[in-house]
């Protein structure tokens, strides 16, 4: 009786099958140098582990506004980027005002208007996958409180126009534009819009440079807007070991970030020349450290694949997606099995 409106609900949906090489989860494919996990190992345990972590997490924050070029007053921290938006769909207006967002894109969005119980106006994506503003006027017209884009977008790859995205918020809509991919984007941030505007805010994550296990995400806004978001957050919701090692890797790590950063970039690059020379394969741009294809049967080469050690994300599930495979970029030598299996596999 107290969760019957949740029989229907669609919780996120991973890959969790076991498989020698991982290409699913958009992770950053290399680990931490020894000489940084040493550093992290030493100062982790000196922590106290009886004691509650600073619940402003002041250190990190510094930490974390010297490498976005903004003040630690700019920022709210989240565990992920996942519980900044589910935060920002409970506070953001009142229960009986939409959340929009178009589709397909990251499941969080309709997965926290979902547990909030929040309506949801979903608009779709042309056929290139770009935001049009035909489908934005329909969406606006509902009387959103709340819009979420993606940028670069999740699962497509490709960046949106901002232009279109201003759009929105120079129509009074509080505008998240989730900026998780941005570091493979050659494409301008929205870090300046969110310093100047009252109802545009931007989040990062630590997940896809390479800190996924410690579960970090920022939210960058106005001094003003930062504040009140941070009152709404759960107490201690930064832990301390997060505390400790985000602190480490982004300072001391923060070349290392940078060089895996720019390795991937190249490496995304390539499995997009090499996808391209596929024929049966559909292969789309991207900003992203992942690429989307399209194959005639999504379903059975993803099983394949599973059979050959190799997992990719298999995105038939969302709209507009039926067989359509992700394959997020690894590291060279696990790109290249897959582009040779692949061949294999689709001649």
């Amino acid at each position: 009786m107290f969760l019957d409106r949740f029989k229907s609900f669609k919780s996120y949906k991973t890959e969790t099958t076991p498989c020698r090489i991982k290409l699913s989860s958009n992770e950053n494919p290399f680990d931490l140098p020894q000489w940084l996990k040493n550093k992290i190992g030493e100062e982790v345990k000196n922590i106290p582990f009886q004691r509650y972590p600073d619940p402003t997490s002041k250190e990190l924050k510094e930490v974390i506004a010297d490498f976005y070029g903004v003040k630690p007053e700019n920022l709210v921290l989240g565990n992920g980027s996942d519980e900044l938006i589910q935060l920002l769909t409970i506070i953001i207006g009142n229960p009986d005002q939409p959340v929009m967002y178009p589709v397909p894109t990251f499941p969080m969005y309709q997965v926290s208007a979902d547990i909030v119980g929040k309506k949801k106006i979903e608009f779709p994506l042309d056929e290139n996958f770009q935001l049009s503003r035909e489908k934005i006027d329909e969406a606006l017209e509902k009387k959103p409180v709340l819009a979420f884009f993606a940028s670069p977008n999740n699962p497509t790859g490709n960046s949106f126009d901002r232009e279109l995205i201003k759009y929105v918020a120079d129509r009074g809509v509080f505008t998240v534009v989730d900026e998780a991919y941005i570091d493979f984007s050659d494409k301008e941030d929205f870090i300046s819009e969110s310093l100047k505007r009252e109802n545009l805010v931007v989040l990062r994550t630590m997940s896809k440079i390479g800190l996924a296990g410690i579960r970090l995400g920022t939210l960058i806004a106005r001094e003003d807007i930062a504040m009140e978001i941070d009152k709404t957050r759960p107490p201690f919701n930064i832990t301390y070991p997060t505390q400790v090692i985000g602190k480490i890797v982004l300072s001391e790590g923060r070349d290392e970030i940078k060089r895996q950063v720019e390795i991937i970039k190249k490496e995304r690059d390539k499995l997009l020349s090499e996808l391209g020379k596929i024929d049966g394969i559909k292969v789309y741009p991207s900003d992203a450290n992942f690429v989307l294809i399209k194959v005639h049967d999504g379903d059975a080469l993803h099983r394949a694949l599973i059979e050959k050690g190799i997992l990719v994300r298999n995105m038939s599930h969302l709209p507009y997606m039926e067989n359509c495979l992700r394959i997020s970029v690894g590291k060279p030598e696990e790109n290249e099995i897959f582009i040779n299996v692949l061949k294999e596999l689709v001649g």
